[in-house]
């Protein structure tokens, strides 16, 4: 969930059937959706036949965050929230979901919003920590948002305590773990030592931006567009829950078990049924955070570094194509020194695009055959290049942000990076020589490629 980018889910909900979010496996229970795991297909009479027919539903934890009302602006009456509240909580009985609901303390104003978590825990939800103020990560330094989140979860515990409960899980407010890597490591060293886990999410969806539509067009009497609206809610979410499911389903090559997010709202009072029947109808179990948690693809969170916060499944994907990246640039330079070291010109410049610009202190050369030209004249033959040793100091990545039709803010692919390096010429007759290079490449239909070469 990222607010700030776009509430406009109920207006833009109709182009995802014209992307590859509805893309996905044909799974048990509907043929157009992606559900627990793949129908697998065999021949009629077979002794596989009826195993095949009945495939494993896909665990999946719900999670409600901000408690104990969402969007409590639209909700100030108290009868109001103990309405939604009291129908939030018939859905998850008649479906028996065991969810973890996500508290911020600072939104429990009253003894009427305390009781309103009393009913939750009645119902067997189980409660964690959305930090007091629900404050935005990016905005804010380690020390004051540990000192936030340590609020709220002492407040949450004053609640749990006479119940004999104790507060193990914590969400992320807008999913932002951290811009730097520094802001990342203090918070998870906090959570670690006060023995709350965090709970990420890994179907990402933009469900908070219909309630404000709905309640509008409720309490106006506009039937018609509430109807609207509570369609466009339902499309959003099975759509997010194809399109995360069979990138999940990608990223580690087996059905794996998801995380929904969804909030405590208006809008999930009157739909959370119809999204509950087909959830279980296309393949998909409720089933408790102690289960899912335990899936091996929850025991390593990614250091994911970015100003917004996307799902979990984009998060590893970034992780590993950053790493890739990274593997790959390093052995381009391996490459280039071995070139440089056997007397291989032609080779070395060949990674140089045929736009590249060479700074120097003494020249500018512009074009990879200029730049081939260059290095011939000044290194003659064998002996005069003598064995080159590169040594990286920093390679960086360039990506963004970037925004989803959808509204969702993901990582942006990688077409860009830099090296910095001291690169150093060694002779067996003279003494060596040494100097630093910054380079800026592109990625061009699969290859790295020099488009800047600063060496110095």
């Amino acid at each position: 969930m990222t607010r700030g980018l776009s509430n406009s889910w109920c207006r833009r909900a109709a182009i995802l059937a014209g992307l590859g979010l509805l893309a996905c496996t044909t799974w048990a229970g509907d043929s157009s959706s992606a559900g627990a795991a793949p129908t697998a297909v065999a021949t009629p009479g077979t002794p596989s036949a009826a195993a095949a027919a009945k495939p494993v539903p896909r665990p999946i934890l719900l999670t409600v965050d901000d408690l104990p009302i969402g969007s409590s602006r639209l909700h100030p009456d108290p009868d109001d929230r103990a309405a939604i509240t009291g129908d939030l909580l018939a859905v998850l009985r008649r479906h028996r979901v065991p969810a973890v609901g996500f508290v911020i303390w600072g939104g429990v104003t009253g003894p009427a919003d305390a009781a309103l978590l009393d009913r939750w825990i009645a119902a067997r939800v189980e409660l964690g920590n959305h930090s007091f103020g629900h404050l935005d990560f990016t905005r804010t330094d380690a020390a004051a948002y540990v000192a936030d989140v340590e609020k709220g979860r002492a407040g949450l515990q004053g609640l749990l305590d006479p119940r004999g409960a104790r507060c193990r899980f914590f969400r992320f407010p807008f999913l932002r773990e951290g811009d730097t890597e520094d802001k990342l490591l203090a918070v998870r060293r906090y959570l670690e030592e006060s023995g709350q886990r965090p709970v990420p999410v890994t179907i990402d969806n933009q469900d908070w931006s219909f309630e404000e539509p709905y309640v509008e067009a409720v309490r106006r009497g506009d039937r018609s567009r509430a109807r609207e609206v509570a369609a466009d809610y339902q499309a959003a979410l099975r759509a997010a829950v194809r399109h995360h499911e069979m990138t999940g389903d990608e990223l580690f090559g087996r059905p794996v078990p998801q995380i929904l997010l969804l909030h405590a709202n208006a809008i999930g009072a009157s739909e959370w049924e119809a999204l509950f029947t087909w959830l279980e109808r296309t393949g998909h179990r409720f089933a408790t955070a102690d289960e899912v948690l335990r899936d091996p693809v929850f025991a390593d969170p990614p250091r994911f570094v970015g100003r917004y916060g996307p799902g979990l499944w984009d998060r590893i994907a970034h992780v590993r194509e950053d790493q890739e990246v990274r593997d790959t640039l390093a052995r381009l330079m391996d490459d280039q020194a071995a070139a440089w070291s056997r007397g291989d010109l032609d080779a070395f410049c060949a990674v140089y695009a045929e736009d590249a610009l060479f700074i120097s202190p003494s020249d500018t050369t512009r074009g990879r055959r200029a730049v081939l030209d260059r290095y011939r004249s000044r290194y003659p033959d064998r002996a005069a290049m003598g064995t080159l040793r590169l040594e990286i100091e920093e390679i960086r990545p360039v990506w963004g942000m970037e925004v989803t039709p959808a509204g969702d803010a993901v990582p942006g692919s990688i077409h860009g990076a830099s090296i910095a390096a001291r690169w150093t010429l060694a002779y067996p007759d003279r003494p060596a020589a040494t100097g630093r290079t910054l380079l800026v490449f592109r990625r061009e239909r699969g290859a790295w490629l020099i488009v800047q070469d600063a060496s110095m």
